[in-house]
């Protein structure tokens, strides 16, 4: 009879402590809960042309990416 109660009770209170949200205080503020892919986005100016560079890593995976995106502007290199 007291596995009975005991087990689904430990599984209750298990299952409360993931349920807590994170928080996390960094560069970018403090979020609350913040799951998911995080992004970070860093431009940089290089004469006519503007670098955007966009790091991601996804918790769950473990997987961490990064994309460079350059942009010209075709008036200023003459």
């Amino acid at each position: 009879m007291k596995r009975m109660v005991l087990i689904p009770l430990a599984l209750l209170t298990s299952t409360a402590g993931f349920a807590q949200p994170s928080i996390q205080i960094g560069p970018g503020g403090v979020q609350i809960d913040p799951g998911g892919p995080r992004e970070e986005r860093i431009v940089r100016e290089e004469g006519a042309c503007t670098i955007t560079t966009i790091r991601r890593f996804d918790p769950e995976t473990g997987r961490r990416t990064v994309r460079r995106i350059r942009e010209c502007d075709d008036d200023d290199l003459e």
